[in-house]
């Protein structure tokens, strides 16, 4: 798993590639958390390089949405491959996050 961050005004991108599952995870949280240290009103996750993830991946993105609405915050994901948004689906995530099909429409939704 890796994670590339990219800022955007006040818009935060995170583009996560590989695994996220119960070995990476916390290595997603470490790269998160100094992000996290001051309010940011919109984060995305770029899921299109992502080939799997298992239970504790949705456990660290639900402790960032959870973390960002806090702050009156709000995240968001694109480019989830198939097989990764049916886990999105079956996990109810749609309800605590937003859903774009691609980098255009999330970046234009979060400006």
């Amino acid at each position: 798993m890796d994670a590339t961050i990219e800022h955007l005004g006040h818009v935060l991108v995170v583009a996560i590639s590989g695994r996220l599952d119960t070995a990476s995870a916390p290595v997603f949280d470490a790269q998160v958390a100094p992000l996290l240290a001051q309010p940011r009103p919109r984060i995305l996750l770029d899921l299109t390089a992502v080939t799997y993830v298992s239970s504790a991946g949705l456990r660290s993105i639900l402790q960032l949405v959870k973390h960002t609405a806090a702050h009156k915050g709000r995240v968001g994901m694109f480019g989830a491959p198939s097989h990764i948004m049916e886990v999105v689906e079956i996990s109810g995530f749609p309800s605590l996050l937003d859903v774009y099909p691609d980098r255009t429409a999330a970046i234009s939704a979060a400006a």
